[in-house]
């Protein structure tokens, strides 16, 4: 029982998305309908005009004068019609977008111009009955074929439209060729049963093209639907990041205090065991204190990144001695390099310049960098190289650890990512050292280029401006 009641649930919601579909569907038919017979309804009046001139070139001496001016004047007139119709169409969209029963409304304006259009052309041969020439009758059947045929490219996507086109034009031919003094004669009786066929030729072949554009216009709303869809989700994740980063940020204060103060108690702590000789209790304030920092580590890595992402981190330039700068780094650095039985090479000139940048964060960036290539190396070599040119510092960090492969190198900089569940389990860490270094870098306007092979080492180039400001 449990079991059936989940399957009526699941197929009661399933039933509602469809509906819920379906009924998208339905409300998007129409606008987009719509679009195109605005899109192409600009080529069909060029195109209307353009026959209608020619017409009257080609008939305008065989035809009472008045009759023609008459009948033109009224093509003419459906013409101007049209132009209002895109002209309404045009002004309705530019001030808000179409919902479904505006876009009815105009389509049934437009079918009354077809329905009126095609009835006019469909007069065409009646301008022409009396001459005693086949050949110029037959030529105005030719010309309102060809527009029964052209109109499909204009009309099919609305079915009903183009049948009030077609129809109130054809069927005048038709019953004219049957009754009209007898004139059935004066062609075979193929010709008319062509004429016929071809009528009802043009109505298949427009419904079927409207069948396809139909199939087209459905596919494309599907696609608006989930487009808006994904969007929404989109807005709402971004603004849940935002969110999240604002509140973290803003926890900033709240977060290091604490921990800080867990710090110092446990350093004073440490002195009073120290001074007191307490071997055992020393090892434990030791613990403490080393636990707490790396906590401080990760919560500032953490807050940093939420700071960028919140948009509220912020550069303080200042001049840099650069040599000084990084020595302090390499004294700082060396135990930890040194753990893993590395070799800690440190090429850098000691005429270097003066650069214009952020220390804390430069700071950071060369920590996370060089601090990875003494966790992921073992027995190797770090090696930090330096040069510059006339707008960078550029600083290489090398060394010989474990690598990376190209699927790794391109998620390196995604957030609590590293190369895999293993390393994690091995090494330790969150993953988010190499994804604040990215936006600290980008934040400094520092181009970072990272190279490395699996188990022969990786290598970070860093191209830092030597002014931060002219960068």
């Amino acid at each position: 029982m449990p079991f059936i009641g989940c399957f009526q649930q699941h197929f009661r919601k399933t039933h509602k998305n469809m509906t819920q579909q379906q009924s998208n569907l339905d409300y998007q038919l129409p606008i987009e309908q719509l679009v195109l017979l605005r899109k192409q309804s600009a080529a069909a009046f060029t195109a209307t005009i353009a026959i209608l001139f020619y017409l009257i070139f080609k008939i305008h001496n065989l035809v009472e004068p008045t009759a023609l001016t008459l009948w033109a004047g009224g093509v003419i007139a459906l013409n101007i019609y049209l132009l209002i119709w895109l002209y309404l169409v045009r002004q309705a969209s530019n001030k808000d977008s179409f919902n479904c029963q505006k876009a009815k409304f105009f389509i049934k304006i437009y079918q009354v111009q077809a329905i009126l259009h095609g009835a006019t052309w469909g007069c065409l041969p009646f301008l022409l009955i009396d001459l005693t020439s086949p050949e110029v009758r037959f030529f105005a059947y030719i010309v309102l074929c060809g527009m029964a045929a052209g109109a499909i490219g204009t009309t099919a996507m609305i079915y009903r439209i183009y049948l009030s086109f077609m129809l109130p034009m054809m069927l005048p031919v038709i019953f004219t060729k049957l009754f009209f003094n007898n004139d059935y004669f004066q062609f075979s009786q193929n010709t008319l049963e062509m004429l016929i066929i071809f009528v009802v030729s043009l109505a298949v072949l427009a419904h079927t093209h409207y069948e396809h554009i139909k199939r087209s216009i459905e596919l494309r709303a599907e696609n608006k639907n989930l487009l808006n869809d994904v969007t929404d989700a989109l807005k709402k994740e971004e603004a849940a990041n935002k969110a999240k980063s604002n509140f973290l940020a803003n926890m900033s204060h709240e977060l290091r205090t604490p921990l800080n103060t867990i710090i110092g108690y446990s350093e004073m702590i440490h002195d009073d065991v120290c001074a007191k000789n307490l071997k055992e209790v020393i090892e434990d304030t030791n613990k403490i204190t080393t636990a707490g920092k790396h906590l401080l580590s990760l919560i500032n890595d953490v807050l940093d990144l939420s700071k960028i992402e919140a948009g509220k981190m912020e550069v303080s330039v200042e001049e840099i001695n650069i040599y000084h700068f990084l020595t302090e780094i390499k004294e700082s650095l060396e135990a930890l390099i040194e753990q893993n039985k590395n070799t800690f090479i440190f090429d850098i000139s000691n005429d270097l310049t003066t650069i214009q940048s952020d220390s804390t964060k430069l700071r950071q960036i060369l920590y996370n960098i060089i601090g990875n290539a003494a966790k992921f190396t073992s027995h190797g070599q770090v090696v930090v190289k330096t040069t510059n040119t006339e707008k960078n510092l550029i600083i290489l960090i090398s060394d010989t650890g474990i690598g990376m492969t190209k699927e790794q190198l391109a998620d390196l900089a995604s957030r609590f990512t590293q190369a895999d569940i293993s390393t994690t389990r091995k090494y330790g860490g969150t993953g988010l050292g190499m994804n604040l270094t990215k936006h600290l870098t980008d934040l400094l306007k520092i181009q970072l280029t990272v190279k490395s092979i699996p188990d022969k080492g990786t290598s970070f180039e860093l191209f830092i401006p030597l002014d931060y400001q002219a960068a």
